[in-house]
């Protein structure tokens, strides 16, 4: 396996294990009776759908929750991790999804924040960047650590934020989705981090939603299904079919039918798209029926490209066209008027109103759709989310419940069937799967392919490589704001994309053809 420890962790004790853990909220049980263990020098995934516990699992380790029964054993020595503070006395650091960092404070500040050497009183401000280079330099990273945290790409902040963790002298380190905003060539990157931490016997447990890296990293695979345990093997004693099927509780979801619908006409067309210090010269079309797929590195401009399409990104040059009509949308909501949706990749920032209902978030690209005079029908608002939340098998108390209390994959359910409830002519959808667990990923492809079968036109922007070759038919490889080619997918493949996406290559368009893609 390719972090298999010089260590051979498997004759060592378990840095830490949970011993017939249960833990529940009120008369809600997330874990029950579940054992894990973490010896030092591995990497031990810890997979599940959502709301399957592993988020319980990580808290209990941290101090975020205790144990409603069982125990937790440290080196062999039961022990009660009273808090977070605790945890990191005791060796336990945690490196949450979202980046705990303040970025506008220097690289050194952010991982010495709060224990800051000092002198004379007052902060030793040389001593505290040559204690962070020589951290950094651990990790093989040479930058300048007293320039601000947000002026770093998101790669570097996500080992700046491990570095952080292990300048407590951490034994234990919990990952929660930490490549959720990497492209392929950094998550290479903390791969090789991640094995230099197991060689010295810093045990990492792992929590992804995409297998192929879990499969790349891990040593030992625990898959929960509804806050139990149901195995642990060697990554070397399983395969990805069985985690995925064990994780949802029956067969692998299989494969999903690449879209080959491209007869139709064309519904969007962009000519010479150009926005000074963005992106230049971007050329393409999309027709009624296909999934066109988006490709790039970080930075390379793909946001900026498509929300200067529909409209929320002004300054753009050139043509862009709807059904054979040359339009200029100044908004979201012109864009709308135009048939087009768009699903944003934040989607707790910009797709969702989370204090609010499932029923206010489902409408909300539809209200006119429910209202008679003014007024809004709550019998229709009501059949129309109840509608929505069995298409998408949205696990929820109720259309009232606040669309906040969801899980990350639930709440992107909610924002496509928000869109897709307008049944645009064209969609535009940003990261369609990005935090989500196999079974929503398997349905929101099967929706997307589905809707695509009907006739719409959808533009996939996705850092998923994988994903974009299962979907499309075409994918459009964009690098540092320029149009590297337009590649059928059957000719496509993720170190062929990752190279165009490097800049390194360029590939003239293949007709598309009929394939079958893995959606997970």
């Amino acid at each position: 396996m390719t972090s298999a420890s010089i260590l051979d962790p498997s004759n060592r004790p378990p840095l830490i294990r949970l011993d017939a853990v249960s833990k529940s909220f009120g008369a809600n049980v997330v874990l029950n009776h579940l054992e894990f263990e973490l010896r030092p020098g591995e990497v031990h995934a810890l997979c599940g759908e959502n709301g399957a516990g592993k988020s319980t699992c990580l808290g209990l380790l941290y101090g975020l929750h205790q144990p409603s029964e069982g125990r937790i054993l440290c080196d062999n020595n039961e022990c009660r991790i009273e808090n977070p503070s605790h945890a990191q006395s005791l060796g336990v650091s945690y490196v949450f999804q979202e980046l705990s960092l303040a970025g506008a404070l220097s690289v050194a500040e952010n991982i010495y924040a709060g224990r800051a050497p000092t002198r004379l009183g007052v902060v030793d401000w040389p001593e505290l960047r040559r204690r962070a280079e020589a951290l950094l330099a651990e990790f093989g990273l040479d930058i300048d650590v007293s320039i601000p945290v947000d002026s770093l790409p998101i790669s570097t902040r996500q080992i700046v934020e491990i570095a952080k963790a292990l300048s407590l002298n951490s034994r234990v380190l919990l990952l929660d989705e930490p490549t959720s905003a990497l492209a392929p060539d950094e998550v290479d990157a903390l791969f090789d981090v991640l094995r230099g931490l197991t060689k010295k016997g810093i045990g990492i447990v792992y929590v992804s939603h995409h297998m192929d890296e879990i499969f790349r990293i891990s040593d030992r695979i625990t898959v929960l299904r509804d806050g139990r345990h149901i195995s642990t093997l060697s990554v070397n004693e399983t395969s990805q079919e069985q985690v995925v099927a064990e994780m949802i509780g029956g067969g692998h979801p299989g494969d999903v039918c690449r879209s080959v619908n491209t007869s139709g006409n064309d519904i969007l067309t962009v000519k010479g798209l150009t926005h000074p210090g963005e992106f230049e010269d971007i050329s393409f079309s999309i027709r009624a029926g296909e999934i066109v797929g988006m490709a790039g590195l970080m930075g390379a401009r793909r946001s900026e490209i498509v929300r200067s399409i529909v409209g929320l990104m002004q300054g753009a040059e050139g043509i862009v066209e709807l059904r054979g009509v040359p339009v200029k949308l100044k908004s979201l909501r012109h864009a709308m008027r135009f048939g087009v949706g768009f699903v944003p990749e934040e989607r707790k920032t910009e797709g969702l109103f989370l204090e609010q209902s499932l029923s206010d978030n489902l409408i909300a690209a539809s209200l006119s759709e429910h209202a008679s005079l003014g007024i809004m029908r709550k019998a229709s608002i009501k059949k129309a989310s109840n509608a929505a939340i069995d298409a998408f098998s949205v696990k929820a108390s109720g259309i009232t419940e606040d669309v906040g209390a969801l899980s990350g994959g639930n709440q992107q359910k909610i924002m496509l069937a928000k869109w897709l409830k307008r049944t645009p002519d064209l969609l535009i959808v940003e990261e369609p799967t990005k935090g989500v667990d196999v079974g929503a990923k398997f349905q929101i492809h099967t929706e997307l392919l589905r809707q695509a079968a009907e006739g719409m036109a959808i533009l996939v922007v996705s850092s998923d490589f994988p994903e974009l070759v299962s979907l499309s038919s075409r994918i459009l490889v964009v690098h540092e704001g320029r149009l590297m080619g337009d590649i059928a997918a059957e000719d496509a493949s993720e170190s062929v994309l990752l190279q165009m996406a490097a800049g390194n290559a360029n590939r003239s368009a293949a007709q598309p053809s009929q394939q079958k893609g893995v959606a997970s």
